[in-house]
């Protein structure tokens, strides 16, 4: 059987993304011979037939890398390529979160040296091609897999909200995750503030992650944060907008208290809150905007133009009536035929297999 190794940290934390770890552990069930690692890709005594990226940072675990690390990464790679190793990536992101030179770099060297490309939809892709058309390589599209593999529990609204002391009688907005730039706070809350509903409610425990990034001061985040809940002022009785990172123990809650969950971006490839709304049975609202926009109107799902206030609103309102005729039952319905954990484990082994025929 052939050896595989997936780049990425062979422990959790209580926060982390399960996206790899659940797959990891379905590949096993399924028979694959495979490790997830960091440290095994540098060690030069192990050998693998396929080493498969994930996010281009966990190689060097989140940290920014320096020129003489991305030197040793190149170093690495041109090693594995002579040893015949197969290198596969798949392409969660088409760039960095936060800008930087040498990020942007890092997701150079991976996307132009790997054999195989795992593209999570149709977009990426085309994407892919419009940016490198000189790259004669293998190219895959599976789907982001739902999280019904984890240990996540799809409660009551009324269980969920009375845990986390929210209201039982309102419409409940949830966006979840970092918001990664002001431009996201700014639109989300344009957008709520002209939403025609008197019991709307706003649930967004990242709202103020990226006042905590590392490119300030703890002093410069501390300002930074406390003006930000100065210009946003928020009512206690319509919204909850928090800098929390909330644990994996803690995500259930979240998904289960809300109505509906509305994806926060105006730039990005993928999202697995799509997923994670599909597996909680709720409705998603997102930008028309890389793999969401196919994934969402094929679900039948409201998309909105994320830079159009009111087209954000009127993907609410429509989301409110997609709830009531059950659409959220569907979403969860096409997730477990399309996009369950099994099921993508077992494409993503085709995809090795197909790679080591090359």
């Amino acid at each position: 059987m052939k050896k595989i190794l997936i780049v990425y940290f062979d422990t959790i934390i209580s926060n982390d993304n399960l996206y790899v770890r659940s797959l990891y552990e379905e590949l096993r069930r399924q028979g694959c011979l495979v490790d997830c690692s960091i440290d095994s890709f540098w060690d030069t005594s192990k050998t693998y037939d396929i080493v498969h990226f994930q996010f281009p940072e966990v190689i060097f675990k989140w940290r920014t890398p320096a020129e003489k690390n991305l030197r040793q990464l190149r170093n690495r790679i041109d090693e594995l390529k002579r040893q015949h190793t197969k290198l596969i990536y798949t392409r969660h992101n088409s760039a960095p979160h936060y800008s930087h030179a040498a990020k942007t770099e890092l997701y150079r060297i991976i996307e132009t040296n790997c054999d195989a490309i795992i593209h999570l939809g149709e977009y990426s892709l085309q994407e892919y091609n419009t940016l490198y058309p000189q790259n004669k390589i293998e190219h895959f599209v599976v789907p982001h897999h739902i999280y019904d593999l984890c240990d996540y529990t799809l409660f009551s609204q009324k269980v969920a909200r009375e845990k986390l002391h929210l209201p039982l009688d309102k419409f409940i907005i949830l966006t979840f995750g970092s918001y990664r730039k002001e431009s996201e706070r700014e639109f989300i809350a344009a957008a709520f503030r002209q939403l025609p509903m008197s019991d709307k409610f706003l649930l967004a425990p990242g709202f103020y992650n990226d006042c905590f990034v590392n490119r300030r001061t703890p002093l410069q985040n501390f300002l930074h944060y406390h003006s930000l809940k100065s210009k946003y002022h928020p009512n206690p009785n319509e919204s909850r907008l928090q800098h929390k990172k909330i644990d994996n123990a803690e995500l259930s809650y979240y998904f289960s208290a809300s109505d509906i969950v509305l994806i926060q971006r105006q730039e990005i490839l993928n999202s697995g809150n799509i997923p994670m709304a599909f597996l909680f049975h709720k409705v998603a609202a997102g930008p028309s905007l890389g793999n969401l926009n196919a994934l969402l109107t094929q679900t039948g799902n409201p998309v909105f133009n994320p830079r159009d206030n009111e087209s954000v609103v009127n993907a609410i309102i429509q989301a409110r009536q997609f709830t009531k005729s059950g659409l959220g039952e569907k979403n969860f319905e096409f997730a477990q035929q399309n996009m369950g954990t099994a099921h993508i484990a077992h494409k993503t082994i085709i995809c090795y297999n197909n790679l080591l025929k090359i």
